[in-house]
This record gives C-alpha cells, structure tokens and sequence, in this order.
C-alpha cells in the first residue's frame, strides 16, 4: 500500500510551490528542455485530455516566458472543464470525432496546430499490462488527430505506457512522420515505479 507520505515527494511538494494543479506540469518541462517543443514559431496548441489542467499551465508559462502574446490553446476533454488562462479555449468533445474536432478549430481560424500534447490515461486498474493496453485503445482514435490536425512541420508529445502496444505505437508514429523525428523519454518528474514514457516527435 502507497501511503500519502511517499507522493509529496520533490515534484508535489514543488507543484504545490509553483501553483500547478499537478507534478505532471514537471514532466512537460523536462521534455521541453530537451526537445525544445515550444518556440517562437509556436501559435497554436491542442491539448488532448489532460485534467487537471497542469499541461495547460505549463504551456501558458513557456508561451509568457517566450513572449508569444496572441497564442491559441484549445482543450479537449472528454469531461465538462473549466479554466480561466489567457490564451486557453476549452471543449467538451470526444477524440473518436475527429469532425468535431475539426470544427472546434475552425471556428477559432485554425486547419492544423503546431503541436499537440496529450497526458491522458484511462481509468487505470493496477494492472499494469491491461492498463497499457487500454490506454493504446484510446491512442487509436489520437493518430487520426495526429495525421489530419498536425502540421506537416508541427510536433506532438504523447503519454503512454510501456507494455502490450508499446512497440507498436512508436513503429507507427516513425511510419507516419520518419522514425528520425520521433524520440521516446521517461522523465525524472515520473514515478520510479511508473510504466509512463512519452512518445514526442521533434
């Protein structure tokens, strides 16, 4: 049994420090310090089910520190809601509609996004190979957004887990955009006990 005591470690005690809704706010931060993501060319962004919130503060941040003012983030989330950032949009709406989708953006003047980033995982069970491989379920329905929704040039970072599908999804994601442009890191910010590993294409 995981007791209260051992999740405030570093990261929650420095989110809680910081005002992120959650340590995930650390991951995105690990992975733009390598990768750089976001950069002065960067104006839109869609993020894909990230409740609370953390990767949409983040993304507020790195837009402030790069002094991109007229910046558009667009939420979507399965679940009703609510937050009050500049720049921000959020949507209900479902990621298997990607028409829906598509008419979210177009009604704030956009076709595709410079990047998309998703931290979303299904309602877990503990069991860490069946976790996986639901949580490559849900990804199905994100490599269409990927195809359509993304920049030609745009790049995307993606949570998932290592087990059943892991292979797979990073074989496609290199079929789809050149395995050059596609890189896999765990960061620090993750749990050690975490089978978490992003997918992000550079």
């Amino acid at each position: 049994m995981v007791t209260t005591f051992e999740f405030q470690d570093h990261y929650f005690k420095k989110a809680k420090k910081e005002w992120y809704k959650a340590r995930s706010a650390f991951k995105l931060e690990e992975i733009q310090n390598k990768f750089h993501l976001f950069d002065k060319t960067t104006k839109t962004i869609m993020d894909i089910w990230c409740a609370p919130g953390s990767w949409i503060q983040y993304a507020v941040n790195v837009m402030n520190k790069l002094h991109i003012s007229n910046y558009k983030i667009l939420w979507i989330d399965i679940q009703d809601v609510n937050i009050n950032l500049p720049g921000v949009k959020a949507y209900k709406a479902d990621i298997q509609d990607v028409e829906h989708i598509k008419k979210i953006l177009a009604e704030n003047n956009i076709q595709q996004v410079d990047i998309i980033q998703s931290d979303m995982a299904p309602n877990t069970m503990g069991v860490k190979d069946v976790d996986a491989m639901r949580l490559f379920e849900l990804l199905e329905y994100v490599k269409p957004i990927l195809k359509n929704l993304l920049k030609p040039e745009g790049k995307f970072v993606i949570k998932v887990f290592m087990g059943p599908g892991f292979e797979e999804f990073v074989k496609a994601m290199k079929d789809m955009f050149g395995g050059k442009h596609i890189k896999t890191l765990k960061p620090d910010a993750c749990r050690k006990e975490s089978k978490e590993i992003y997918v992000i294409k550079i």
